[in-house]
């Protein structure tokens, strides 16, 4: 159950269809199963807002620490996740990804670096 809340919320970015269809599911992403695990429901909709449907919403600092602790790879997986499954994203393709790099780069700016977790040996 957790998982798939963690999972949605980088669901940035990015499959409400999964989510609201498997709200307990696990999701691997090139073999990583934990690349979002530490972004909240809360937060990974609201990414999902601003970078999928182009809705406004100003993640909060905390919000920000999530997305940059899972790292600009998951970011980038689930931004590329969302434009291959959800199929109405607001505007082009193109606007898609400078919305991704706008959300990340605001969010450097709001933080600063983040060291990513740890990964599993």
């Amino acid at each position: 159950m957790a998982t798939l809340k963690n999972l949605f919320a980088l669901m940035i970015l990015l499959v409400v269809t999964v989510a609201l269809l498997l709200p307990k599911a696990t999701f691997a992403i090139d073999g990583n199963l934990d690349c979002g695990k530490g972004i909240n429901y809360d937060c990974g909709s609201g990414f999902f807002q601003i970078i999928i449907l182009a809705d406004t919403f100003t993640p909060t600092d905390e919000c920000c620490h999530q997305l940059l602790k899972a790292g600009k790879n998951c970011h980038k997986q689930f931004v590329e996740l969302g434009v291959s499954s959800y199929k109405k994203i607001r505007g082009t393709i193109s606007d898609v990804y400078r919305r991704s790099n706008e959300t990340w780069n605001n969010c450097v700016a709001a933080i600063g670096p983040v060291s990513p977790p740890e990964p599993a040996h």
